[in-house]
């Protein structure tokens, strides 16, 4: 299987494993939410909410390890490969300890003055506690097998493992009503049983399969290639920071201003966001391998390109989910909802815009991380969307309407979408006029027929149901258009050799 179609089949993979993901999680959550009943569920959830904050850390972990592996791939040194999962599992054993020690000793402080649980339901609160830190560590050995899986472009024994962890999300759910025992209890043991199988399982294939993974030595540590990961590690973080303060700090600003109704409006969106992200999420992961090899094998301009083509379809298939999705979004909120928070469609067309620009240079992100120079971009581009804070505040201070804040949002996201063009034309010498001309001018076209179209449409039947009409119309209409208008020659050949393909099987 070539480059080209790999990506394209490891995209389609993650489709399936995202489809099947959101169909469980709605039919197990109402399921577990009945078995555990409120009270129980809410306990969980935020006990393991607490546990679940540090998230952020193991997912950079995740992304330095297979940055680096990908990028010693491209070199085809093993050696080095080998040095960098040895080093890897070290640090993930060191932090997980360093975790589970800190949030055993500020447990005191979380359920007596914290944490707001019913006193007959503290013992069980604690267990939950105790099950959630074993589960971290878990996740977090999991992390350097599961970073070298997508380094090695195998996405499909990684979706097969997490397919595996949500299926089994069904009879775990199912078998809370079989015993006489504490659910809750119960429902926290299974939940740390399935995140142990998981490292089993990545834990074999990769011992199995990937000779760098073998012969792991704790005490073989080396210091030089630690400091290194430790620094693009700790910037990842940073930049991650600043799209969780921003995210946070405006929620705050809002809920000083208006209170905790405009919470629940803005909140929603972010949810929605969320929902409608895996299409240039499951693209950007199958092809972000590809990006950081290149830049391993000394190939530059082919780095550079594969970021043009992220980029460019990242945009593709968001917009085929955004725009009817901004178009139609108070119809759809309405047949969501029973009653929609005021501002909620403001909030939600202004975020999904806001994604949909970000998408157009999102492949540089993944091009920089390449050339590794990751402070000067966390400290450039990624500060820029934390000041979205302060402008949103002096914007109600001064009495501006709640709509002043996404349009700052918005425009400090257009900001960092355009300032990626001369940060890599003065760090890895990208083409700025080559990438307009092949991505931004390309796309103009298909865009602006899609929301004609789509827009035209949703006026003319406006009904409860013809959201879905237009759904249809943008998938048609901005595949058609992208394809005679918004696709270089390179990229017509690429998709008419996998139609192909998929033809003659």
């Amino acid at each position: 299987m070539n480059s080209s179609t790999r990506v394209i089949y490891n995209t389609g993979i993650q489709y399936v494993r995202n489809v099947v993901s959101v169909l469980v999680s709605l039919y197990v959550t109402r399921l577990i939410l009945d078995a555990l009943g409120v009270e129980n569920y809410g306990i969980y959830a935020v006990v393991g909410g607490v546990v679940a904050m540090l998230s952020f850390i193991q997912s950079s972990l995740s992304g330095t390890t297979q940055r680096y592996l990908s990028f010693h791939q491209g070199r085809d040194d093993i050696s080095m490969q080998r040095s960098i999962f040895n080093n890897s599992v070290v640090t993930q054993l060191l932090i997980s300890i360093l975790l589970i020690v800190i949030l055993v000793a500020i447990k005191p402080l979380l359920f007596r003055g914290i944490l707001n649980i019913p006193a007959t339901r503290m013992e069980a609160a604690i267990w939950v506690y105790y099950c959630m830190l074993v589960s971290l560590f878990f996740t977090m050995q999991s992390t350097p097998y599961l970073a070298t899986l997508i380094a090695h472009e195998n996405i499909l024994f990684a979706t097969v493992v997490q397919l595996v962890d949500t299926l089994l999300k069904i009879p775990i759910a199912l078998s809370l009503t079989w015993f006489s025992v504490d659910r809750l209890k119960l429902y926290a043991i299974l939940v740390v049983s399935v995140q142990a199988l998981n490292y089993l399982l990545y834990y074999l294939y990769s011992k199995r399969k990937y000779p760098e993974t073998t012969g792991v030595r704790l005490f073989s540590f080396k210091k030089r290639i630690f400091l290194d990961m430790f620094f693009f590690m700790g910037w990842t973080i940073y930049s991650t920071g600043c799209i969780v303060g921003r995210t946070q700090g405006i929620a705050i600003v809002l809920n000083k201003f208006f209170g905790a109704a405009m919470n629940a409006a803005y909140g929603l969106s972010l949810t929605v966001s969320g929902q409608l992200s895996f299409l240039s999420t499951s693209l950007r992961n199958a092809i972000n391998p590809q990006i950081i090899k290149a830049e391993g094998a000394g190939d530059r301009n082919k780095m550079l390109r594969l970021s043009e083509i992220s980029s460019k379809f990242s945009f593709i298939l968001m917009a085929i989910i955004t725009i009817p999705g901004i178009i139609e979004m108070r119809s759809l909120l309405s047949l969501w909802l029973k009653e929609v928070p005021d501002h909620a469609v403001m909030f939600c067309q202004f975020i999904l815009l806001s994604n949909l620009i970000d998408q157009l240079t999102s492949g540089l992100i993944t091009a920089n991380k390449a050339i590794g120079d990751i402070r000067s971009y966390s400290l450039i581009i990624n500060t820029i969307k934390l000041l979205t804070v302060p402008v949103a505040l002096i914007c109600l201070y001064f009495g501006l309407p709640v709509v002043s804040v996404m349009i700052g949002y918005v425009f400090f996201e257009m900001v960092c979408a355009i300032a990626r063009l001369p940060f890599l034309h003065v760090t890895a010498g990208l083409s700025v006029d080559g990438f307009v001309s092949r991505v931004f001018l390309r796309l103009l076209t298909p865009t602006l027929l899609t929301i004609s179209i789509c827009y035209a449409y949703s006026r003319l039947l406006n009904t409860s149901w013809s959201f879905l009409g237009t759904f249809g119309l943008s998938l048609c209409t901005m595949a058609g258009s992208t394809f005679l208008f918004g696709l270089c020659v390179d990229e017509k050949r690429l998709i008419s050799q996998f139609t192909e393909k998929i033809r003659k099987r």
